[in-house]
């Protein structure tokens, strides 16, 4: 596979109180809805976009349908608070979700909106990933550790040590590979069977996010301020470098990552709220996309928080202003 580069990008003036400098390749969304009013600390989407959870800042957690812009469920960790939710994910089947505050886990079955588990964690919770049917969570922890955790009947199936705190983490569906990413500027592969390392890598910074394909034969990593890049889980080569320089040539930061079902394409998002389809084997851009502001001339920005691809030619996005980005 050919490195992903960017394609030079024609530059076009947007006049406002800040004076910002945008590519007039970005496209705006096709539809926006506000599912937080102060924003989010954490936000996932279901493998087709269908489904979103959401960790408010000012009203905790709750579940949605992005057809309808539906709040079906709120999800908090105790009666008559409002939980801050540090990471929160939805299982490949959509059968299940997990939430995560500071050091709880919680497993709610998507289906009635009834808790499945509750769990205490022997670190707070930087990250987590479900694999099918919510069976098992990888989690990222603060005590330089991820935990496999069996979420339905309790206990900890694996403990990865890493030297450094574990800011992102993925898993396969089938739940044999994780991967972590984590201060050190370490991305490990991790076999869940037994425990041991199959791959380490190393990038430039500590780690913003990693994602793993479907089928586990990719991982990505990208680094805060730093390179992002493509292995095979098979060889441990890399396969694709990803351009992380945004307008100035200076480097951005990827918040979030994820496979296309056919591994063809890498969809990925920025802090700067960016975001861009990626064809790994032509290191073509396809497409680009600026998440909405909700004020264009006092702009807070937004970054990414989570990503799906959907049917249709749809993609789906999530910013940390708390609005719902429909992509075509």
């Amino acid at each position: 596979m050919k490195p992903i580069v960017n394609k030079a990008l024609k530059l076009c003036f947007v006049i406002s109180t800040s004076a910002l400098l945008l590519s007039c390749s970005a496209k705006s969304p096709e539809r926006t809805a506000e599912y937080a009013v102060q924003g989010l600390y954490s936000a996932a989407l279901s493998q087709d976009g269908s489904a979103a959870v959401i960790g408010s800042i000012q009203h905790g957690g709750s579940y949605w349908t992005t057809a309808l812009n539906d709040r079906r469920y709120n999800w908090n960790h105790a009666k008559g608070e409002y939980t801050s939710l540090t990471s929160v994910d939805i299982d490949p089947t959509n059968a299940f979700a997990a939430t995560g505050s500071a050091r709880t886990l919680v497993l709610w079955n998507t289906s009635n909106g009834h808790s499945a588990g509750f769990w205490n964690t022997p670190g707070d919770i930087k990250s987590l990933k479900l694999t099918n049917n919510g069976d098992f969570a990888l989690v990222g922890l603060d005590d330089q550790t991820a935990r496999y955790f069996d979420v339905k009947n309790g206990g900890i199936k694996q403990t990865f040590r890493t030297g450094a705190i574990v800011r992102s983490v993925a898993v396969t569906p089938d739940g044999a590979l994780g991967l972590t990413g984590d201060d050190k500027h370490q991305v490990i592969l991790w076999d869940t069977q037994t425990g041991k390392q199959k791959f380490l890598w190393r990038l430039s910074n500590r780690i913003s996010t990693v994602a793993l394909s479907a089928d586990g034969k990719y991982a990505f990593g990208a680094a805060q301020l730093g390179n992002a890049k493509v292995w095979s889980t098979r060889t441990g080569k890399e396969v694709a470098t990803v351009n992380t320089g945004d307008l100035e040539r200076r480097q951005n930061t990827i918040s979030q990552a994820v496979f296309s079902t056919n591994d063809g394409n890498l969809l990925v998002g920025g802090v700067n709220r960016r975001v861009s389809l990626r064809n790994i084997s032509s290191g073509e851009t396809v497409k680009e996309w600026d998440l909405y502001l909700k004020d264009t001339l006092r702009p807070t920005g937004a970054s990414v928080l989570a990503l799906a691809f959907g049917k249709d030619g749809r993609y789906y996005a999530i910013g940390s202003n708390g609005y719902l980005n429909v992509l075509e």
